[in-house]
């Protein structure tokens, strides 16, 4: 079991959103990490232009997660109607 803070969220999170906003607050682009940052050089033409970045943590929350089972493989299926009609 994960260690609690007193929000009932985990000490760590389960991964990172990094957002990067233009000078209007309007989103660039965005992309979900297992990893928090250490630096940002990885940005293109950062020494060429101000950036607003945003990371935010994300916390894996059980309760309100979706679960979904019984799941079926179709793989034999689409075979057997790729071999009926010598392939799609």
């Amino acid at each position: 079991m994960q260690e609690t803070l007193k929000s009932g969220l985990p000490k760590q999170p389960y991964a990172w959103a990094i957002e990067e906003f233009n000078i209007h607050g309007e989103l660039v682009w965005s992309s979900i990490t297992q990893f928090r940052p250490k630096e940002l050089s990885w940005i293109r033409d950062l020494p060429n232009k101000k950036h607003y970045i945003t990371i935010t943590p994300l916390y894996k929350c059980e309760e309100k997660a979706e679960k979904i089972t019984g799941v079926k493989s179709y793989r034999e299926s689409t075979q057997r109607l790729t071999d009926a009609y010598s392939g799609l």
